[in-house]
This record gives structure tokens, sequence and C-alpha cells, in this order.
């Protein structure tokens, strides 16, 4: 009873409710991640079909590495200095400019090398317009300045943002997607909202701070400071990518979309412990690092009980929702391997917590980039000889063990670095 009267106490406190309210907007955002493409993935395959699918869904995976490029670690490193700075308006203002324009530098600097890679790969040439369209999307995604309301705490501003990009896509896919040919169109749509996104962003960010000179200073310490969280992202979402990248260069793109018609579904389910995470960090970053730990490990009950709430639908219920969802017979065919899939939310949901929210909170970057890398090597190995053998169930195989070895480098790292006196 006393500890139901302290959760409740803490729940009403001034934290418990910015808590809670970030949370929500967090999880709103997941859900929207989750919703959407329920309503737009089955439409695209039926209207598509599975071989223009999974063309945009290789190309997106691309892009999506090529995006750790231009984020170069600011989602986090830059997180931490807002929060760090957030009672100083003028260092705040210097962080926020800095920031902005580096990643804009950079998006620009990316996009060329990849037009020029685009024009010379016979593969890529063949779609070129998919493949050069489909980078508006990290365009878009340089101008979101989210990690500066994730740094102030202001994650509504997020929520609404993320919505309204992901909203304008989908009403755009539905008016405009009629036949197979207007395929190219889709990733055009999928920019234009997240570039309308970053705008707004940008404007609202100025409600609470402004555009000042960046400083040359703070450029050369971000770039430093944000090295290892590159390395570490760009291995990151290697692990993510791969199964995609790896049948998409080396099968074909039918089978991409039956993977990623799968995936996606596990993928947006895991994003309860992402907005749980983004929502505690800049908490966690003040504490102490015995704080830090203690509640670590006071954690790993809740994450588990939550995983397998989250699990047990997919495991329930998965043939069911893939044939409602798809009615596709290649789709169905492979329904199996969806309950195979489910398994990585477990190892998501905890190793996220080590990977995404304990190691950048104490600025232990070092341990994550091992883990990440080392798990990445293992991936690339793993993926390049199971999917080349048994194609789709082969990329199954290599997702769920990357999770896997993730979740058991993360926990020896954690164990590794406790420092003396500490649990």
């Amino acid at each position: 009873m006393k500890n139901f009267h302290k959760i409740k106490a803490l729940i009403h406190s001034s934290f418990g409710k910015r808590i809670s309210v970030n949370y929500i907007s967090l999880l709103l955002i997941q859900v929207t991640n989750l919703v959407l493409p329920i309503v737009t993935f089955p439409y695209l395959i039926s209207i598509l079909g599975l071989q223009k699918f999974g063309l945009i869904m290789f190309a997106q995976a691309i892009c999506s590495v090529l995006y750790i490029f231009v984020d170069y670690g600011f989602s986090l490193s830059a997180t931490r200095q807002i929060t760090l700075q957030r009672s100083d308006k003028e260092e705040m203002a210097t962080v926020f400019s800095t920031v902005l324009l580096i990643k804009i530098v950079i998006a620009t600097g990316v996009f060329i090398l990849y037009a020029i890679t685009v024009f010379v790969v016979p593969k890529f040439q063949i779609e070129k317009e998919v493949f050069l369209l489909s980078y508006l999307m990290v365009f878009g995604q340089a101008c979101f300045v989210d990690w500066f309301f994730q740094g102030i705490e202001k994650m509504k501003v997020m929520a609404l943002l993320s919505i309204l990009a992901k909203g304008v896509f989908t009403l755009l896919i539905f008016v405009f997607i009629r036949d197979v040919s207007d395929y190219i169109q889709v990733s055009f749509f999928m920019g234009i909202g997240y570039i309308l996104a970053g705008i707004l962003s940008i404007i609202l960010a100025l409600k609470y701070v402004s555009i000042v000179k960046p400083s040359l200073t703070l450029v050369r310490k971000l770039l430093k400071e944000s090295f290892s969280l590159f390395v570490s992202n760009l291995a990151a979402r290697l692990i993510n990518t791969i199964p995609i990248l790896v049948l998409g260069f080396f099968v074909n793109e039918s089978t991409v979309a039956i993977y990623t018609s799968m995936e996606k579904l596990i993928t947006t389910s895991k994003g309860v412990f992402v907005s749980l995470y983004q929502a505690l960090f800049p908490w966690l970053v003040s504490q102490t690092r015995l704080k830090q730990r203690e509640y670590v490990i006071k954690m790993l009950p809740i994450v588990g009980l939550i995983a397998i709430m989250v699990t047990l639908p997919f495991l329930i219920c998965g043939g069911w929702l893939l044939n409602i969802l798809y009615d596709n017979v290649a789709i169905n065919e492979n329904s199996y391997l969806f309950y195979i899939l489910a398994l990585n939310i477990i190892f998501t949901s905890y190793f996220m917590l080590f990977i995404a929210h304990y190691f950048p909170a104490v600025g232990d970057f070092m341990s994550r980039l091992k883990t990440l890398a080392f798990s990445a090597v293992c991936g690339i190995i793993i993926g390049l000889i199971f999917i080349s053998q048994l194609e789709i169930l082969g990329a199954v195989i290599t997702a769920v063990s990357i999770e896997a070895i993730l979740l058991i480098f993360s926990i020896y790292y954690f164990i590794k670095t406790k420092p003396v006196g500490i649990i």
C-alpha cells in the first residue's frame, strides 16, 4: 500500500506530470508510426505490387543509412547539450544554430555523393528517380529539430509535427496513387511530408531560441564529441537494415516487400520502448551514477512485463493479422516467419535500455560503440551467409540473431563498466 501511495504521489508531482505528458506525446508518435503503415502498406502493395513496393522500401533503407551521416550522432549529443544548457539561453541558441547548420551542410554534401553513385551504379540508374526522390526524406529529417524539443522537454511539439509529416504523406498516397505507374510519386510524397515538418519545427523552435552566429569552436567540439555516437548510430542503422539491403542487392525487390510487410509491424511496435526511454532521458542525464545504475536494474522486470504484453498479440494473432492486412498469397505463405520476428520485441526492449538510454545518459559512448560495432560486424557476416542461401528465411534468422547478440554485448558492457563501490 505504501508503494502504491508513493507511485501515486510521484505521478501527481510536477516531475511525474512532466514525464507523463512527454511519454504520452512520444507514445502518440509511435502509435502513428504503427497505424499509418497498417493503413498505407496494404494499399500500396495492392496498387503497386510486391516488386515496386519492394523497390521503394529498398531505396528508403539506403536513405535511412545515409541519414546517419547527416545526423552524425546529434540526436543524442545535441539533446544532451540542450538539456545541460537550457538555463542559459545564449548557449542554447549557439548549440541550436551550430547543430542545424552542420546538419544542413552535411546533408547537401552527402546528396552530391549519393547522386553521383545513383548515376554510376547500374542497379540504381535503372530506377534513378525513385532513389533520388527518396533522399528528400533525408533533407526533411535534417531540418527537423526534434533533438531540440526533446532537450527542452517539449515532446508535444515533436508529436504534432511527426504526425503532421506522416499524415500529409498518407493523405497524398490515397489521393494520388491510383496505378502502378504512380510508384515514383510515393518517395516524393514522403519527402514532402518530412520537409514540411522540418520547416515548421524550425519556426516553432524560434519561439524558445533565436538563430545566432554558429561557433566554430563548438563545431569542432560537437564533431569530435559526436564521432563515436555517429559510428555507433551507423552500426545501429546497419543492424536494422542489413536484411533489407542484402535482400535488395542479392535477391529481389519482391522478397524485400514480403520481409518489410512483416518487419515493419514488429519494428513499429517497439515504439513503446522508444517513447519511454526518450521521455525519461533528460531526467536520467541529471542523476548521479549510482542512481542511474539503480534505475536500470529496477527497470528490468518492468521492461520485461511490457515486452511480453506487446509480443503476445503477435504470437497469438500473427497469421490472421497478415491475412487481414495484406490478403497477399506470397505474404501469407511466409507468415510463419512473422512469429519468429516477434521475438525481437523482447530482445529490443532490453538492449535499448542500455544502448539508447543508459550508456548515452552517463556519457559512456565507448561501450555503446563497441556493443553496436561488434554486433554490426556479426550481423553483416550472418546476413551474407544466411540470406544468400536461404533468402527471406535467412533475413529473419539474421534479424533475430543480431538483436540477441546486441543484448548479450549490452549486458556484458553494463557489468564490465561498473564503477568501484557502485551496484
